[in-house]
């Protein structure tokens, strides 16, 4: 998954209780949060995310002392990378032209794709030259173009041949360089969000593409025009998590909608087993 504003992402994040994807990529994010934008430090960040997790991770639980000791690494790396804030990419009446050259669909959307996510890795590194650093399998799963290896790799070699792409010297680096970058020219479409960008390309071309109300994600519109949702928006999702109140303290967290055991919270709990194996070692030593 590819997030631009990562600041918006992690607010939303924390205000929603929601983790996107695998948790690590969501701690990850909200490290340098704490870290760039809070201003905290490691033992902070590392509460922080660990009380996040408890409160929005019905599994944590299960295997408290790898994750415990997976966020803590991530606490201690969150100063090294950057939180980044960018609203999206412009695309160029130049790029646009030559992208449209191709007169080949399923080419023009994939070359599209690698275009903005170099165009993205500039932004990061002004130095980056138009490099992408992105895996085959991902770049066409971006673009919604389905096909094996072989014809993945056909498809890069006739960018090539076209002189769109440049690929590296050495052969165990699958980079590739997109070579007409131009930010010189008229700025023409901007892409604000990755998650289908071969859908972006389509809707630019005049394809009935609109975006979900829920999620903002862009999906494919019905003839009438009455389509308002994705397919994951639209349909039911089964309740995954329940609200609960702790016994002890009344406080509320959440648990796996199956669990009917828990009825106390983390520190409740703790506090509860250490009673109970006070009383046990003491009606012990009484025998």
């Amino acid at each position: 998954m590819i997030i631009l504003n990562e600041k918006e992402f992690a607010e939303s994040c924390i205000n929603n209780g929601q983790i996107v994807g695998k948790p690590f990529f969501t701690l990850s994010i909200l490290a340098k949060y704490y870290y760039h934008h809070l201003g905290y430090r490691k033992k902070k960040i590392t509460s922080l995310l660990i009380d996040f997790m408890e409160k929005n991770y019905p599994h944590y639980e299960n295997n408290k002392l790898d994750w415990d000791a997976n966020i803590e690494r991530i606490a201690s790396n969150a100063g090294k990378y950057t939180l980044y804030q960018i609203d999206g990419v412009w695309i160029t009446q130049s790029e646009l032209d030559a992208i449209t050259g191709i007169h080949n669909k399923v080419l023009e959307r994939l070359i599209f794709t690698f275009l903005c996510l170099a165009k993205l890795g500039n932004i990061k590194n002004p130095q980056n030259n138009g490099w992408v650093n992105v895996g085959d399998k991902e770049i066409f799963t971006l673009a919604r173009i389905t096909c094996n290896l072989q014809d993945r790799d056909i498809k890069i070699g006739k960018l090539r041949k076209l002189g769109l792409l440049e690929l590296p010297k050495r052969n165990d680096n699958l980079s590739c360089r997109v070579t007409f970058v131009d930010d010189e020219s008229e700025k023409v479409l901007q892409v604000y969000d990755f998650r289908e960008l071969g859908y972006e390309y389509l809707k630019y071309k005049g394809e009935n593409y609109i975006r979900c109300s829920e999620c903002d994600i862009l999906t494919k519109g019905n003839k009438n025009g009455t389509k308002k949702y994705c397919s994951a928006c639209a349909q039911y999702s089964p309740q995954e998590t329940k609200t609960i109140k702790c016994v002890d303290c009344g406080y509320e967290f959440q648990v796996d909608s199956k669990n009917n055991r828990t009825c106390r919270c983390v520190s409740c709990q703790r506090e509860f087993i250490k009673a109970y194996d006070r009383e046990r070692k003491k009606n012990r030593n009484s025998v």
